[in-house]
Order: C-alpha cells, then sequence, then structure tokens
C-alpha cells in the first residue's frame, strides 16, 4: 500500500511537472509591430495614450498593474470574454505581445519607436 501512494505521488508530481509549459521570453519589438496591426484598433499601444475604445485598458494600465506578468497577460488574452474579439494567436506572438506589454513599465522601456 505504502509504494503504490508513494508511486502515486510521484506520478503525480512528474506529470504536473509535464504540463507546465514553460515561459518563454518574448520579444518586445516584435510585441509592438503585432500591436501596430492587430491591438491598436481597440487599444492604446504607445505609453500615455488613450484607447480608441473606451472599454479597452491602454497597454500602459495593463504593465503598470501590480504583480503583472507575462503569463499573467497570455492568460487574459486567451480568455474569452465579450468585449475583446477572439483573435487566434501563436505562441510566439503571444509571447512577444507580453513582453512589449511588460517593457511599458520599465525603467528603460524597449527603444521601439
Amino acid at each position: 500500500m505504502k509504494v503504490a501512494l508513494l508511486t502515486l505521488a510521484f506520478l503525480l508530481a512528474a506529470s504536473a511537472s509535464l504540463m507546465a509549459e514553460p515561459q518563454e521570453m518574448g520579444d518586445p519589438q516584435e510585441g509592438f509591430e503585432y500591436a501596430k496591426e492587430v491591438c491598436a484598433n481597440c487599444h492604446a499601444i504607445l505609453s500615455n495614450g488613450t484607447s480608441p475604445v473606451r472599454e479597452a485598458p491602454t497597454f500602459d494600465e495593463i504593465a503598470k498593474q501590480a504583480q503583472m506578468s507575462a503569463a499573467t497577460i497570455i492568460e487574459r488574452i486567451e480568455a474569452t470574454h465579450p468585449s475583446m474579439p477572439n483573435i487566434p494567436m501563436e505562441r510566439d506572438e503571444l509571447n512577444d505581445l507580453a513582453a512589449y506589454i511588460l517593457s511599458l513599465d520599465d525603467e528603460e522601456p524597449a527603444n521601439i519607436p
């Protein structure tokens, strides 16, 4: 019985670590280019901008939220909600966009025009 429980515990721990997808750091410049093409119709994508759609948070506001991380940004993008269109994105696009948004909260933001 002890062996079975230990085996089960080991298998659960191993499967949990396999399921966790490693978070790759994206390219902020690529994220900015993507944001210009896809996100700028609704969101202000530059610091201190005003979003074209009043309900859409600015990227600057998102970046400055406490405890914001790339994983949280990606989770929010992937979550379906009525006020945001469901735009299919590749994993590298998500990582790049999250990296760009987070760069807006840096002391020295990414050198992006």
